[in-house]
């Protein structure tokens, strides 16, 4: 495919494409009906009209799902299925049950105010006394798990004397559903009578923490505060490796000749400069002199190229660096790049990609997109292999790697792999990690929230644009394997958790390291944190793996 095929974002339309295959046209024809179904009821929807929106027929459909009344009972089931499948990847078990308790409850508010079809699903089916759902053995068997779930914060609550005994899971659970389904359910007549203002961005979230504060208190024990419990000591600390805080301290050093209210611009030579004075030495066998500059609908972009030595196409990495979306570049991610390329005798190319505030989304997208065509148009000029392509980045850079492969698929632009190094797959700073690490080291929360509103300054569009937060996507499905590297102590860890299990729900498959005792862009530490260089060379050990078995397909 041409470069100027790819070199687009995508509108809604065609980022909703999908390829003809059987799980396709399954799935296609589930998340149409869903729609008609929330539009219309089940009475009023119209067979014809999801064989002509799936562009198929209604003999394929009832090929699937039997009748009318099967297709609704499957849509019921997929969207209960879904729902259970996100709670599952909250992995509560290891948190305390105050925060647990929290968490899941605050879950359950953003996801019906997310997924507004589910519970308007959930009308319709009260329309019908629910019985339909009395007929699936399916989601009575999903919901169960639900309970399960509350069983067990619940008890580990009462076993540390913080919740009081007596209540059972199903009372938690209905309170817990009255909240976040009336928050969508009466979210019209409410409005019309008092106001919109507890539906704008702020009223939600003031509501979603009031949610969670009503149900802690009505399960905490007499005289028990949720806030009282939510501060003891955490059961496990924070485990940081010692080769981490050496190179805190050169960092400090060097900060720490920055006057106060210094600019960004002085901030990004400084992040430079780092990077330069800790740089480790560079492979004997990379070339890394080879640089080209690349048109784009988001203006001209530099790349430089690292190229092992060895003769013959190549496999190629399109590497994104981190740096917030506001720094750094291919030579602040030298390290990286150039033993990616060593230990996995490739080329690795590390693109330059414009810097926001100046340049917001969807530049740096816009720009990767190109740098991706380029390749491929160039392919025998740059002796690349252009059947073995992969993308990969790190902090932001792993957030525009991961966009990119979402595009790739909707554009049937084949890839490889895709390497994302404790990426930022959406903004949503209420998560477990955010709490436990918002100081840092090395990424504080606000900073979080500063960077994401430079690259996107429009709040709504963070919340519900996949390619800015991939997370996002209406479908994860057909995406190349991942390797996604986490990292123990770091503010974004759940959002990179969150979108491997994304990923592996929708049967991607994925490799996950925990990132034990590191911190995010612990790669940067790498002259004074052996263990992040043992972490880039498993990184590497699975891209060979993948783009060996990629050339004998």
């Amino acid at each position: 495919m041409a470069k100027d095929e790819i070199n687009e974002v995508p509108d809604a339309a065609a980022r909703r494409s999908w390829k003809q295959d059987p799980e396709a046209v399954r799935e296609n024809i589930l998340q149409t009906a869903r729609a008609v179904f929330v539009a219309h009821g089940l009475s009023g929807a119209k067979m014809d009209e999801i064989a002509a929106r799936t562009r198929t027929s209604k003999r394929m459909i009832y090929y699937y799902f039997g009748d009318k009344e099967g297709l609704y009972r499957a849509v019921l089931e997929d969207a209960y299925a879904r729902m259970r499948r996100a709670e599952d990847d909250l992995d509560l078990g290891r948190l305390h049950p105050v925060e647990a308790l929290r968490q899941l409850t605050e879950f359950t508010f953003d996801h019906h105010n997310r997924e507004r079809d589910f519970v308007r699903l959930v009308m319709v089916e009260n329309i019908h006394e629910g019985r339909h759902m009395s007929k699936s053995e399916m989601i009575s068997g999903q919901n169960s798990s639900a309970i399960r779930l509350l069983e067990e914060i619940y008890g580990r609550g009462c076993d540390e004397g913080l919740f009081r005994p007596g209540l059972t899971a199903l009372e938690l659970h209905w309170h817990i559903s009255a909240l976040a389904i009336f928050n969508v359910s009466n979210r019209a007549t409410f409005s019309n009578i008092f106001g919109s203002a507890l539906f704008e961005p702020k009223g939600q979230d003031m509501l979603r923490r009031h949610t969670g504060d009503m149900v802690l208190r009505f399960v905490m024990k007499p005289g028990l505060s949720p806030e009282d419990a939510e501060q003891r000591p955490q059961t496990r600390p924070r485990k940081i490796d010692p080769g981490i805080y050496r190179f805190l301290e050169v960092l400090e050093a060097q900060k720490a000749s920055l006057p106060e209210g210094t600019t960004l611009e002085a901030r990004r030579v400084l992040y430079n400069s780092v990077a330069r004075n800790l740089r480790l030495p560079t492979p004997p066998n990379i070339e890394t002199d080879s640089e080209h500059w690349i048109d784009s609908p988001g203006g001209p972009v530099r790349v430089r190229i690292f190229r092992h030595q060895s003769n013959g196409p190549q496999p190629a990495l399109i590497y994104l660096h981190g740096g917030g979306f506001s720094q750094g570049s291919p030579e602040s991610h030298w390290d990286t790049t150039t033993r990616l390329a060593s230990w996995t005798r490739q080329t690795v190319i590390s693109v330059d990609y414009a810097l926001a505030p100046e340049h917001p989304c969807p530049t740096a997208l816009e720009q990767t997109l190109s740098v991706l065509g380029w390749t491929r148009d160039r392919a025998s000029d740059l002796g690349v292999d252009a059947t073995r392509i992969a993308v990969g980045g790190d902090g932001a850079g792993g957030n525009l790697a991961a966009a990119t492969a979402i595009i790739c698929r909707d554009k049937n632009v084949p890839l490889c792999a895709q390497l994302l190094i404790y990426p930022i797959s959406d903004f949503d700073l209420s998560r477990p990690s955010c709490l436990q690490n918002g100081e840092g080291p090395l990424l504080r929360v606000d900073e979080i929230n500063a960077m994401a509103n430079a690259y996107c300054p429009d709040t709504e569009r963070q919340r519900s644009d996949p390619l800015v937060a991939p997370l996002l996507a209406p479908s994860h499905g057909r995406l190349p394997p991942a390797f996604i590297a986490l990292a123990a102590n770091d503010p974004m860890r759940d959002s990179g958790a969150a979108y491997a299990a994304a990923l592996k729900t929708a049967g991607v498959e994925v490799t996950v390291d925990e990132g034990d005792g590191l911190v995010h862009d612990y790669l940067r530490a790498q002259s004074q944190c052996a263990l992040a260089e043992d972490k880039l060379r498993i990184m590497s050990d699975w891209l060979y793996e993948v783009f060996r078995m990629a050339g004998s397909a």
